[in-house]
């Protein structure tokens, strides 16, 4: 691959023994891990385990605070990501950190661009456009250099970070959680440059909390557990069971299907001929008491607007939706909420919680009319009851009940979302990725959680972009392409190859 400065051979860069302290908390502890050329090394762990901070030491943005990097068996210290880059070490964030309204090779050249001519050197921007073509182009990317970097999706952001990486001559490429935000389209191809960078010999990292991707694209695996590395296994040697057990410290039942179907045939939520043009149009399905029903589909394909225009968020230019007995076409969220309707949203930061409130007040929020009141002031007793009761429930791990929820990991938050809808006694809820951003350990609390909500005769409609997760979790599932509903899968039926082929048979090729 050809780049703009010339480029070293890949290095085996090792931890050794690395400890990092914030004040008096200990996120790594001795921990020992080797990243091999030609050979792409997987760090698991659940949420807080240490994962991204070791990322962050061995790209140069913290410091150990004890401990030691080598790099081919000699010492270094790398006291920024700059440095990290003189080194060949390159940090493909999970947020690619492009400048918006930069052009591709302009963002691709921020930092290092080269000049010609004079004394000062003026830049040389036929060059700068042709090695970022090349650097794109040796990862098979087609990406016009022209381009303004705001309008590329994530998947190709992602793409020029690590055409950024080959131009700073990196043979060293870490992937902090890089296929959180993608399709699995766009995985596949995330995963076909990871694959052609490790047959040319470089050294690949990688950050995932999804087991399918974990077990496809690792060669070795190290597995951490509060801080500490608990295992270091190669391929050939590791299973699903196996590594999950090891992150959480516990033996853990996997299915690839729910063991039985909650589902009735007593209608719970009816939708006909729903519509919001140009976004969705003709949707019908209904939802059952005690039945989990999956939407599924690429990015984009509408139905989260589905999902928010059921629930009252958007207006709807056609269709009616029916409650139980009632007709909420036309009514308010609030009213919808209270008719026994409840959504908790993809972006929880943003739309389920407030961070910086306590857990108490988090809970308690969605049901402040039921909650005693003297002299016209809430009763903090009862409120704390609620919570405590709801942490209980839903087994939160937390340290007292006025903890900021900002504190607790993202499967503790995820499961505070929950207990705060079903405090209100709803009949359907809808969860739009209920395990975003939540770790490979607490996503099997949390499929346990929708199973038991179901076996009491919730009807939960599930909307996620992992196959793996509606497999497991749905009693039928119904495909979205382009705002239509193109499949039902029930049964048998519902695997991960005829799940994805239900929508991507109606793609354009």
């Amino acid at each position: 691959m050809t780049a703009s400065h010339s480029s070293p051979a890949a290095g085996r860069l090792e931890a050794i023994e690395i400890t990092k302290q914030f004040g008096s908390v200990k996120v790594l502890e001795g921990v020992n891990c080797a990243l091999t050329p030609g050979r792409i090394h997987t760090i698991i762990g659940e949420n807080g385990a240490g994962k991204s901070t070791l990322f962050k030491i061995l790209s140069g943005l913290y410091l150990p605070s004890d401990g030691a990097l080598h790099l081919d068996d000699k010492p270094i210290v790398l006291g920024s990501p700059r440095a990290a880059h003189q080194r060949g070490i390159y940090l493909v964030p999970q947020e690619p950190a492009l400048m918006a309204e930069l052009s591709v090779a302009e963002t691709m050249f921020v930092g290092q661009l080269p000049t010609k001519g004079t004394l000062f050197g003026r830049v040389d921007w036929p060059a700068a456009k042709r090695e970022a073509a090349r650097a794109l182009a040796a990862l098979g990317v087609d990406i016009d250099v022209d381009h303004i970097s705001k309008d590329l999706s994530i998947a190709q952001q992602q793409q020029v970070e690590c055409a950024k990486a080959l131009l700073r001559g990196c043979r060293i490429i870490l992937f902090d959680e890089p296929t959180s935000p993608l399709t699995s389209h766009e995985v596949a191809r995330l995963f076909a440059i990871m694959r052609r960078l490790r047959d040319e010999g470089y050294t690949l990292a990688f950050i995932s909390h999804r087991m399918d991707e974990v077990l496809d694209i690792s060669d070795d695996i190290s597995v951490l557990r509060d801080g500490r590395l608990v295992d270091s296994v190669t391929r050939g040697n590791f299973d699903r069971k196996s590594l999950l057990s090891k992150m959480v410290g516990r033996e853990m039942s996997i299915g690839l299907r729910r063991g039985r179907s909650t589902a009735t045939t007593e209608p719970v939520l009816s939708v006909e001929g729903l519509a919001r043009e140009p976004r969705f149009r003709g949707v019908s399905f209904t939802l059952h008491k005690g039945e989990i029903l999956g939407l599924a589909g690429l990015i984009g394909a509408g139905r989260t607007e589905i999902a928010e225009a059921v629930c009252g968020l958007t207006p709807k230019t056609a269709g009616k939706v029916t409650l139980g007995a009632d007709d909420i076409t036309h009514a308010r969220t609030s009213q919808i909420i209270r008719h026994g309707l409840v959504y908790a949203p993809e972006d929880r930061a943003r739309h389920g919680v407030v961070l910086p409130m306590s857990i108490t007040h988090n809970v308690t929020s969605s049901l402040l009319e039921r909650v005693k009141q003297r002299f016209g002031f809430l009763d903090r007793n009862d409120e704390r009851r609620i919570a405590g009761d709801t942490v209980r429930q839903y087994r939160v791990r937390s340290s007292r009940l006025d903890q900021p929820l900002s504190e607790l990991s993202g499967g503790n938050q995820q499961k505070v979302v929950f207990g705060k809808w079903m405090s209100t006694s709803p009949l359907v809820a809808i969860l739009d990725e209920p395990t975003r951003g939540v770790d490979v350990g607490a996503k099997d609390e949390i499929y346990e959680l929708i199973d038991e909500l179901a076996a009491g005769g919730l009807a939960i409609l599930v909307i996620s972009s992992e196959m793996e997760e509606l497999v497991r979790i749905c009693d039928r599932i119904l495909s979205v392409y382009e705002g239509q509903i193109v499949a039902e899968l029930t049964g048998d039926e519902i695997t991960p190859d005829r799940v994805g082929a239900s929508y991507l048979s109606h793609a354009h090729v």
